[in-house]
């Protein structure tokens, strides 16, 4: 028997699995922890020093339960730390959705947004890391030493190894497809040194050992573990989470001036290919409005909507307004025009109707495809997967809730030779799950 242990950070909750890849893969979360960037200051920071103990945590619980053979971690995407010469931590890591990115148009015009859509070929979005690095503070930025991505952050916490990994270097807008290295280009373009970032290695990597036990880059952005288990070949993918990251995966890159205009992103796949897919505000929505609800449990919120018509306006999640909104049912009502007294149940409804409307009109641009692929913990949603099967008028399938773990674990497996290709571990998962 084969076991590893996946450490899967996502922007809201923290959730550490010990995973059985032999003789077939089974998941079981030994430590999960809730979380959000921590308000207060002026400026939106996450709570690193905690993020961290509930990393070693759910460590410590994986290895209480028996042997593993290798730890492999995944984060969300862009953000990132800075080391100093000693190799300390400056500050604790600024969140994607802080404001002092508001001004990034400015910045892509300057560099030429077709230049820099040809070279790292990503979504133009104000969340990505090339803008916030070129907000952040000058006089903190003057004693970095290294920029590393979170997910090689945390590899740096057990390992003290730096080093950074493909799928999270992807998605800083600062590498250059073509040749799969920083583009010194687009760093010159910020101003930056390109001594900041560490040589980009692939997902299977060994870097170190915590406890005697091996760690492996695994996909290191969330989104690239979680297509490595759930995506399915000829299918549109829908992640669904915090975000929903509606794509299908590709050879090679387009970065056409056709996909520049849809906004789409050329991501990294974990182990080679390319992730063509765009962001999609998802669940987020629905978790701030709950927050402003007093935290009513999802699965009443949701149970009430199934009572609504599915005539509801919606509103096109596409739109920026949705990424940090001061209230957002405040702003989620305006977007959809919704009237002010509608009850909360027609809200919600409106929200997943919104969700499936605008998934169905991103996959409308992906090409001809024979379903869709909807994995992640928004899966769950049997309102989610009716309504994008009524909108995109195309078969929808679930695939693991955990996908995000179980892609991480899987790639863990590749690199310890368990399976030979990403193809031979996904067809053990897809036996696992009949």
């Amino acid at each position: 028997m084969t076991t590893v242990v996946a450490v899967d950070f996502g922007a809201s909750s923290v959730r550490v699995c010990r995973v059985e890849l032999t003789p077939a893969p089974r998941l079981e979360v030994v430590h999960r922890h809730e979380h959000a960037p921590v308000a207060g200051s002026a400026t939106l920071r996450w709570d690193w020093d905690r993020l961290v103990a509930e990393m070693h945590r759910g460590l410590e619980r994986a290895l209480e339960a028996g042997p593993v053979a290798s730890i492999g971690i995944d984060t969300w995407g862009v953000d990132y730390g800075l080391l100093d010469g000693r190799a300390r931590l400056l500050e604790p890591p600024v969140s994607y959705r802080d404001a002092r990115t508001a001004g990034y148009r400015a910045l892509a015009e300057r560099i030429g947004t077709r230049r820099l859509y040809e070279i790292a070929g990503l979504q133009l979005m104000p969340v990505n890391t090339i803008f916030q690095l070129a907000s952040h503070d000058p006089d903190v930025m003057s004693r970095a030493a290294r920029v590393l991505m979170l997910p090689e952050l945390l590899v740096h916490e057990l390992t003290g190894v730096v080093t950074a990994e493909t799928t999270s270097a992807g998605t800083t807008g600062l590498v250059d497809l073509a040749t799969g290295t920083w583009s010194g280009e687009l760093i010159d373009a910020i101003g930056l040194a390109p001594s900041l970032f560490p040589e980009i290695r692939p997902a299977t990597a060994a870097v170190g050992r915590w406890r005697g036990v091996p760690v492996h880059l695994v996909g290191g952005h969330d989104t690239a573990s979680a297509v490595a288990a759930g995506a399915v070949a000829g299918a549109a993918f829908v992640s669904a989470g915090t975000w929903l990251l509606v794509g299908r995966e590709r050879a090679t890159p387009d970065t056409s001036p056709e996909a520049e205009a849809e906004n789409f992103a050329n991501e990294q796949g974990a182990l080679g290919g390319i992730r063509f897919l765009r962001n999609v505000a998802g669940w987020w929505i629905l978790e701030e409005m709950r927050r402003a609800w007093g935290g009513p449990p999802v699965e009443d919120l949701l149970e009430d909507a199934v009572t609504v018509g599915s005539g509801v306006p919606v509103a096109d999640l596409r739109d920026g307004r949705f990424l940090a909104p001061l209230d957002m049912v405040a702003e989620y009502r305006e977007a959809a025009r919704l009237d002010p007294g509608a009850e909360r149940r027609v809200v919600v409804r409106s929200v997943v109707e919104s969700m499936a409307a605008t998934v169905a009109a991103t996959v409308a641009h992906l090409g001809p495809t024979r379903e869709v692929r909807v994995f992640g913990g928004g899966s769950r949603s049997e309102l989610l997967l009716d309504r994008l099967g009524a909108r995109t008028g195309l078969p929808v399938t679930a695939g693991p809730v955990e996908a995000t773990a179980l892609g991480n674990a899987l790639v863990q497996g590749v690199a310890l030779g368990v399976y030979e290709s990403l193809g031979d571990a996904r067809a053990s998962l897809a036996g696992a799950l009949r």
